[in-house]
Formats: C-alpha cells, sequence, structure tokens
C-alpha cells in the first residue's frame, strides 16, 4: 500500500512540474502523453489537484496551476535565511548599479529565479519569481553550475549534451572553468534579445554553492566602464554577503 501511495504522491507531483513558463496551460492529452498515465489515473489526479486548488480549468479538457500555488510560494521564502539576508543588500545593489538585482538558487538540474529587485528605470530587465531555466545558458544559471561539485555538475553536462543543448562537453567543461576561475559569469544575450548580465556565487558555510546574484540589464546601456563598475560591485557584496552567512552559520537556502 505504502508503495502504491508513493507512486501516486510521485505522478501528482510531477503532473504539477508539467507546467511551465513555456506550456502554462495544459490539455489531459498532453499531461497523458507526458507521463506516460493511464487517461482514468490522470483524472483522478486532476480531480485531486483541483480540489485542493493546485490546478485548476481553463476551458474543455484544459488545465492550468491554482491559486495555491501562489500561497505555498509565498510560505516557501518565510525563514529562509539566505533570503531575508540577502535582500536588504540587494535592494542596495540594485540602488547603485541603478540595475535589476536578481537571487538564483537549484531545483534539481534547473535554476530558478527565488527572488528579485527590479531597477526603477523605464527600460529594465524584468525576471518574476519562480522563474526556471536551464543551467547551461544565462549568468545567472552558469554560475551555478560552474561551482558545482565536479560529480553533480558533470551529471548535468552529460544530460544536457544527449538532449542536445551542448555541442562539446569538453569545451563546454572549459568555458565553465574559466567561470569558476574567474569568480563571475557573463551572459550577453544568450537567453533575451539586448539583455546582458554578470552573476557571482553565494557560498554556504561548508564551501558548498548555495546562490547566484546576478545583476541584469539592456545591454545599450553597459558600456565597458559601467560593465566593470558593476563587476566590481557585485564582487564585493558577494563577499560581504559570503562573510555574513560564515558567521551566521547557513548552510542551505
Amino acid at each position: 500500500m505504502a508503495s502504491d501511495s508513493n507512486r501516486t504522491l510521485e505522478n501528482g507531483l510531477d503532473m504539477l512540474f508539467q507546467f511551465t513558463e513555456q506550456k502554462p496551460v495544459l490539455s489531459v492529452k498532453d499531461i497523458v502523453a507526458e507521463l506516460d498515465l493511464p487517461r482514468s489515473t490522470a483524472y483522478r489526479l486532476l480531480e485531486t489537484l483541483k480540489n485542493k486548488k493546485l490546478i485548476q480549468e481553463s476551458g474543455p479538457g484544459r488545465y492550468r496551476l491554482g491559486l495555491s500555488i501562489l500561497q505555498l510560494a509565498k510560505v516557501a521564502t518565510v525563514g529562509m535565511e539566505l533570503v531575508t539576508l540577502a535582500l536588504s543588500a540587494m535592494e542596495e545593489l540594485s540602488k547603485e548599479t541603478d540595475e535589476t538585482v536578481i537571487l538564483t538558487g537549484l531545483i534539481d538540474d534547473r535554476a530558478i529565479c527565488i527572488d528579485r529587485i527590479e531597477s526603477t528605470q523605464p527600460i529594465k530587465l524584468t525576471f518574476e519569481r519562480g522563474r526556471v531555466q536551464p543551467l547551461h545558458v544565462g549568468a545567472s544559471a552558469k554560475i551555478l553550475l560552474a561551482f558545482l561539485d565536479e560529480d553533480k555538475q558533470r551529471d548535468i553536462i552529460d544530460k544536457l549534451w544527449r538532449n542536445g543543448m551542448i555541442v562539446d562537453r569538453n569545451e563546454y567543461k572549459k568555458r565553465l572553468s574559466n567561470i569558476k576561475e574567474e569568480g563571475f559569469a557573463i551572459s550577453n544575450e544568450e537567453i533575451d534579445l539586448g539583455a546582458w548580465a554578470v552573476a557571482v556565487p553565494i557560498f554556504g558555510v561548508s564551501g558548498n554553492i548555495l546562490a547566484g546574484i546576478t545583476v541584469a540589464g539592456p545591454k545599450f546601456r553597459i558600456d565597458n566602464e559601467k560593465e566593470k563598475r558593476i563587476i566590481d560591485k557585485l564582487q564585493l557584496f558577494a563577499d560581504e554577503l559570503n562573510e555574513k552567512i560564515k558567521l551566521m552559520e547557513i548552510d542551505s537556502i
């Protein structure tokens, strides 16, 4: 019975994770095909999730995430010591650089936006909380992958290669090594046209990578002088935050 219950729970959670920014609305047919479930099982799970307001209908046979997800997302950040510690400093960094500042973390083999402070400028880079992206592109994602332990990094790179997301594994590992050596990752229009970003790592007290802090803005506003100034400020910010993490003995988000 326990095994069946666990399998049902896993199927339900897998179903929730099928919803993404690219696919915010799914049909029963989509879900059945993706998870390889019997149609009757899919309907039972959908009904349970709907009763808990984790999903809701979006037309006949179509579903999207429900309002309870927003509640869970809000609760998830409560009590996160790193988030609390980082936010006030992120506000100051955003004011000093006049750009958006983003805090990202790891979820399986993807990067997720935990929180952000947006620039007050009319033209700016926006990043929604909860947005996920693959680890091989974008400064905020690459910085996480570059500082992962070697075994986990190798597993993710192999998966990216098998899925055709990178062409040359050895060449990509060299790029990550360069990022690790320099201590920061830069992105020039890797994800969004006209976007520029730089990210640095944040470590737990045991030295493990906890998160990444990113400054991002429109490329037209980032000349060489401003790029250097942002990198210097970001690295100083990260050094101060990492020292506070050591003092508070924080080892997880």
